[in-house]
């Protein structure tokens, strides 16, 4: 089993917030060998190795042990685990309880880590964008071409898709880029909906600089991709779309999106699925690799339950929370079992008894899970690892299809996998539209996937898309009301960063009080 890694947190903008709140300590006593950043950035060749290495910091956030991945799907119903790592217990235990936001907590990491990672990310290509903007010409230094608007592209990129899950996974944040004097300007967090235009604006940035020039990014800066200028372009089009869908914390909000709008972004974007090609050293991931362990987590019944026919699932439902066990799924759909119970399917397979301790909730035990990564697990990380997919795309697609009233073209999408990949009768408009949050009971989408169209979409993506992204499943939900009332609906400013800050203490989530889903 592959040990997670010790993680050198970066100080980078906290010194900075340091220095605007005026409490760093005393540095008058200058040190001729220390670097500074004019010395640091003086290098074209430098600076573009600096722009280079921001992604890895981004895809960490998405993926590293000491993050928030395991977490957010815990708390989304996608995957159970009452294991404590990654504070998977905390946040997917019913009743849900607020978030432990003190700096003492052990799982701190989970909203410190995105957090640090994706504003060392900002902080990087904003350093390089000062530098472009200062007059800095980047070129090879073999060939002599110029990269400098490839690397200004990518850094718009970078800032974009940072300060987008900054938005997605926080109540409030900073708004850091290139333009800010952090030696004569004071900082003020802004709400999340700020944050998050702040990063459309950035990512707009981006295409229309990858439609203006014509390059190819280096394939080292994220393994495997061979991405010229239209290609980034197409893939800054897909976050947009993922991250304004995504950015809604309540139905209403997410009604309210411009539908219109991430529909065309969509038809704008991926073609092919987006991740890299890990070593297992420098490349790696936790959500994608040992996530796949069945020891230390299963696919959660609320993710594959729906297509059950027997009435097992709607029985499990309907039994209080702390009574509820494990059962046998019984389903036509080729991805989760293989014609009976406890043959494999293509996607998921019975495992038998969960390892979880008993006395922590037989509630989050599960005789399946996701096995599509089994070999990148056992094969020690190598390989390709998705964090973007067509099918998420086409699904977000039949999304908007549905809130547009093209019902017709939501059918046509939902069924190149209900029918393709999971062997299922086609969907057709005989059956109700419905709506995100259909219930009977009080209870969302009960067995059998015929209840509407709604169901039987939220069903597929669920499937499709499980270990393939960090978050959706759990912005889709808080979208669509269907998180377990008081799930953390987004995350306080991390408690280290309010000590530094001397910011007041607070956080968010819990049964009856704010930011939990209610």
């Amino acid at each position: 089993m592959k040990v997670p890694k010790l993680l050198i947190l970066p100080m980078v903008l906290l010194f900075a917030i340091l220095l605007i709140n005026g409490c760093a300590p005393d540095l008058s006593v200058s040190n001729p060998d220390a670097p500074d950043k004019d010395r640091a950035l003086a290098n074209p060749s430098d600076v573009e190795k600096l722009a280079g290495g921001a992604f890895r910091q981004w895809w960490f956030s998405q993926t590293h042990y000491y993050s928030c991945p395991w977490s957010l799907s815990t708390m989304a119903d996608e995957i159970t685990s009452s294991w404590g790592n990654s504070g998977m217990r905390d946040t997917s235990s019913e009743p849900r309880k607020a978030w432990d936001n003190t700096s003492s907590y052990g799982y701190r990491y989970v909203n410190m880590g995105p957090w640090r990672y994706l504003y060392r990310a900002i902080s990087s290509v904003s350093d390089v964008l000062g530098q472009i903007e200062g007059g800095m010409k980047i070129t090879d230094p073999a060939t002599g071409e110029d990269h400098t608007e490839m690397v200004k592209a990518w850094c718009k990129f970078i800032q974009g898709i940072s300060l987008g899950f900054i938005a997605q996974m926080f109540d409030k944040a900073f708004v850091v880029d290139e333009t800010v004097d952090f030696q004569n300007s004071t900082l003020e967090p802004v709400p999340y909906m700020d944050v998050h235009e702040a990063a459309m604006e950035k990512l707009n940035e981006a295409i229309q600089l990858c439609q203006a020039n014509s390059f190819e990014i280096p394939s080292d800066w994220w393994p495997g991709n061979n991405y010229t200028n239209e290609d980034l372009a197409k893939l800054a089009h897909s976050f947009i779309a993922r991250y304004d869908a995504g950015i809604a914390r309540s139905p209403e909000e997410r009604a309210a999106r411009d539908w219109a709008a991430i529909k065309s972004h969509i038809e704008q974007g991926i073609t092919e699925n987006f991740g890299v090609d890990n070593d297992g050293d420098i490349w790696y991931s936790y959500l994608h690799g040992l996530l796949t362990n069945n020891v230390w987590a299963r696919t959660d019944y609320k993710l594959i339950g729906p297509a059950d026919t027997s009435g097992n699932y709607e029985a499990w439902l309907n039994t209080p929370v702390q009574d509820r066990n494990e059962f046998y799924i019984h389903t036509s759909d080729q991805r989760v079992t293989g014609g009976d119970s406890v043959t494999a399917g293509t996607y998921f397979k019975y495992y038998g008894p969960s390892h979880f301790r008993a006395n922590r909730g037989t509630y989050h035990f599960s005789y399946y899970h996701h096995t599509r990564y089994l070999d990148y697990y056992v094969g020690g990380y190598k390989g390709w690892a998705y964090l973007m997919t067509v099918a998420e795309m086409d699904l977000l697609k039949a999304e908007a299809a549905l809130r547009l009233g093209d019902t017709a073209l939501a059918i046509e999408l939902i069924n190149k996998y209900h029918v393709n990949n999971g062997g299922l009768k086609p969907v057709d408009a005989s059956i109700p539209v419905g709506t995100p949050k259909d219930e009977r009971d009080g209870r969302p989408d009960i067995g059998g996937l015929g209840n509407s169209l709604w169901a039987v979409l939220k069903y597929e993506k669920g499937v499709e898309i499980i270990q393939n992204q960090c978050g959706v499943a759990w912005t889709d939900r808080r979208g669509w009301g269907t998180l377990v009332k008081g799930t953390i609906l987004h995350f306080p400013i991390p408690g280290q960063e309010l000590e530094v800050l001397k910011m007041p203490y607070y956080t968010l989530g819990g049964v009856g009080q704010p930011g939990g889903a209610p």
